[in-house]
């Protein structure tokens, strides 16, 4: 029954989504460069009032009401006397995780230069095998190398903690991608198929809706352009069900996505179709700063 409400609420709230005949801007764009400039040829056109870095506002840029309800859950989070107890939380168990010596003696910031400052915007990227390297790949790396467990990557309150804190640490810094080896082509072309291909009952892509249908409404929440979308995950959102906030990664994002339009077998947080996904997703973002562990509805 909660799916069959799903699809209703997704049918009526989407328009025209099954429309085939009408192309997704980037779609057939032969190169990573292109399928960049035609996105942001399609933003400037449907919505020339979005500039530069305001894109890392996502939906907000759609709505005041949605701009004025992340300011009072972004107040909150920063309020002594009214934060809310489930973010403080996060926040510690992230900070604890970073900075507890491993068995060994070291931290987590000798694995990075400068400490780890700056050290998320050098991720994604492709290694010499021609994998996508994610920087959570690197926070487990960093465990295995120095003889520590590696943390699952869909748990929210360790690895979602940790990735809050660590990524933090690069807040400001600019994604700068350049896809030029062969290598980094093919895990672009991997990623960008993900992001077109339609999946799930509801026959939807990722393009549908954070491209074609930016701005429009589903299920009461205006939907965001990809650009910026990478640039500021993981984020704090608010659980329905309990009232408190949550965080959700990029990667825990995609999962959700794909079980919000009926995907029987939802991509999983770590595997390696997500991380192609956010090597594509990435540069679609290239050029944003990035803010890590902010509030999004």
């Amino acid at each position: 029954m909660k799916n069959f409400i799903l699809v209703l609420l997704l049918a009526f709230s989407l328009p025209a989504f099954a429309d085939s005949t009408v192309e997704t801007a980037g779609e057939s764009a032969k190169t990573a460069p292109d399928t960049l400039k035609a996105i942001q040829r399609h933003f400037k056109t449907n919505y020339p009032h979005i500039k530069g870095d305001a894109f890392v506002d996502g939906a907000m840029n759609f709505s005041r009401g949605s701009k004025q309800y992340n300011k009072m859950w972004t107040d909150r989070m920063h309020d002594d006397f009214d934060q809310p107890e489930s973010y403080a939380v996060a926040m510690a168990a992230g900070k604890k995780l970073w900075e507890t010596p491993f068995a060994n003696g070291k931290t987590f910031a000798s694995c990075f230069s400068n400490g780890g400052k700056g050290a998320a915007a050098e991720y994604p990227k492709v290694d010499a095998s021609g994998k996508v390297v994610t920087f959570e790949n690197a926070l487990n790396e960093c465990l295995v190398a120095n003889n520590e467990k590696p943390l699952e990557y869909g748990n929210m309150k360790t690895m979602g903690a940790m990735s809050i804190v660590a990524r933090g640490l690069s807040d400001g810094y600019r994604i700068k991608m350049k896809v030029s080896s062969e290598a980094e082509k093919a895990a672009f072309e991997r990623g960008k198929a993900i992001f077109y291909t339609r999946v799930g009952k509801l026959e939807q892509a990722c393009a549908h809706c954070h491209i074609k249908h930016a701005g429009n409404i589903a299920r009461t929440e205006e939907l965001s352009p990809v650009i910026g979308q990478a640039a500021h995950f993981p984020v704090f959102r608010p659980n329905k069900a309990t009232a408190d906030l949550e965080v959700v990664t990029l990667h825990k994002r995609y999962e959700g996505c794909q079980k919000n339009t009926l995907v029987e077998k939802p991509i999983k947080p770590g595997s390696t179709e997500s991380n192609d996904l956010e090597y594509f997703h990435t540069y679609i973002s290239n050029g944003m700063p990035l803010s890590t562990g902010v509030f999004r509805k």
